[in-house]
């Protein structure tokens, strides 16, 4: 296997045409990201994080924390490439707003000759997972994009999860797509500067996940590397490829 590139950009799109060979050959899987925030929220709630098949970071400041060479990769990055990289896809999308997910279904279904065939807000009428799983059958999807806030959607995602399927968390990513323009500007990206223009945007939001839960999550480093690097490590590195190296873990 060859080892991820450096940039955020170049490592989601080899990640993106991991899992396009995927789809390719029947074969999907479950994938989640964590960044110091989400982390923390996972951590807390016990999410299995060793149960998924795929965990990305998406956060320099969790890089940093837990000391691993995983480089970011992002939904806001992996998902258009991977749209990019497919074609006549099948997909369902769970969260957001309906007319949010209306807004991203118009413009999914104008790339590649993709097919929204299952909306599902995540305020008015969410289905049990047991249902949804039932309609994704129905509908055939072949990917399910779920942004319903960590952790909520990491459990979701792993109670809907079937063989062929490609099932995968995206945070905020529904809402940042429906915008008329690009969320992140692309001087972000290179400069690891992302969560400056999320905080600039969403200030009222966002204020106590870069400075009050930061500092949680630096009090919590070692419990935070245990739970990362030690339980989600496998998913990590099927991930991350030959480039993941998780250096020796912080003293208690």
């Amino acid at each position: 296997m060859t080892a991820v590139p450096a940039e955020p950009a170049q490592a989601a799109e080899w990640f993106a045409q991991l899992l396009a060979d995927n789809l390719t050959a029947g074969t999907g899987g479950t994938l989640t990201w964590l960044n110091h925030y989400t982390a923390l929220q996972s951590m807390r709630a016990g999410v299995p994080i060793d149960r998924f098949d795929y965990l990305g970071l998406d956060g320099l400041l969790l890089c940093r924390l837990v000391r691993t060479e995983c480089e970011r990769t992002s939904a806001d990055l992996l998902i258009p490439a991977l749209l990019s990289r497919t074609s006549g896809l099948r997909i369902a999308l769970i969260g957001s707003t309906a007319e949010t997910l209306r807004t991203v279904a118009e413009k999914i279904e104008g790339q590649n000759e993709h097919r929204v065939v299952l909306v599902r807000d995540g305020y008015d009428g969410l289905p049990e997972p047991t249902d949804l799983r039932r309609q994704l059958r129905v509908a055939r999807a072949q990917v399910v994009v779920v942004g319903l806030g960590a952790p909520r959607q990491d459990f979701y995602v792993l109670d809907i999860a079937m063989p062929g399927m490609l099932v995968l968390t995206c945070g905020g990513w529904l809402d940042q797509f429906a915008g008329d323009r690009d969320y992140y500007p692309a001087w972000a990206y290179p400069l690891h500067l992302n969560w400056l223009v999320r905080l600039a945007r969403e200030p009222k939001r966002l204020w106590r996940r870069y400075t009050v839960e930061a500092v949680r999550a630096v009090a919590e480093r070692s419990a935070l590397t245990e739970y990362v690097t030690g339980l989600g490590g496998e998913s990590l590195r099927a991930a991350g490829g030959a480039s993941v190296h998780i250096a020796d873990r912080p003293a208690a």
